[in-house]
This record gives C-alpha cells, structure tokens and sequence, in this order.
C-alpha cells in the first residue's frame, strides 16, 4: 500500500496543474507565460509517474483533487481579476511550490524503504528546486 503522504503529494500536483493551467489563460507576459507551459508539463509528467506508482501498489488514484482544487481556482481567479497574471504574482506561485517541496520531503520520509518511490521523488524534487529558483529569477 501507498502511504498517505505520497496519495496527497499525487493530488497536490493535480490541484497545482489545474491553477497553472488558469493562471496561463491569464497572462499577458510572455515569460510568465512561459514558466507556467514549463511548469504545467513538469506537473503533468511528475503526476504520470506517482500515479503509476501508486497503481503499482494496489492503490486507485484520485484524478478530480479536492476541495482545494476549488480553492486554488479561486484564488487564481481573483488575482487575474485584481491585478492580472503577471510577474508580480510569481512570488505567490514559488510561495505555493516550497510548499509542495515540504510534501515531496514528507513523501520521502515515508517512503524511505521503497528505494523505487524514493528515486522518483528524489528526481522530481530536484527538478521542482530547479525550477523554483528560475521563478524566483523572473522575479527579482
């Protein structure tokens, strides 16, 4: 069985898919633009590989997300209407990643015996870190 951490890491990354996938739709600024395209497809491939680890441990996926899927929606959807998509609200979007960072450390720590899990965590995180720090660039 998965454990707990990496099932809400799994649903984290289809929540954070989903509100780049909003964010990009209201942006006007290329690179902004850009990053989320970026950070959509890093989602979308990283969300292919724990998915199929959690089927690989007898576990049933949950595609829809939750309750905060609805809320980052939300929260997207007032900043593109207050003040738009652009890079002033990157700080909010690398906030939210170091989060996610903290999910796939606790994912880590749970799956410390499963040296297959740890490996794919492991290369998404540092991938996650890479990009972060390109946000915080753009930023700056």
């Amino acid at each position: 069985m998965a454990g707990e951490r990496l099932k809400e890491l799994h649903t984290a990354l289809v929540h954070t898919r989903a509100a780049y996938e909003l964010a990009l739709k209201d942006t006007d600024d290329e690179e902004v633009g850009r990053i989320y395209k970026e950070m959509i497809s890093l989602r979308h491939t990283d969300h292919r590989e724990l998915h199929q680890s959690l089927i690989l441990a007898g576990e049933v996926p949950d595609e829809n997300g939750s309750f905060m899927s609805v809320v980052h929606e939300t929260v997207v959807g007032v900043r593109a209407a207050l003040t738009g998509i652009s890079k002033k609200t990157l700080p909010a979007f690398v906030s939210g990643e170091e989060n996610i960072v903290e999910e796939y450390n606790d994912a880590l720590r749970e799956a410390s015996g499963d040296p297959n899990v740890t490996g794919i965590l492991t290369h998404q995180k540092e991938n996650l870190l890479t990009k972060i720090a390109e946000m915080r660039k753009v930023c700056a």
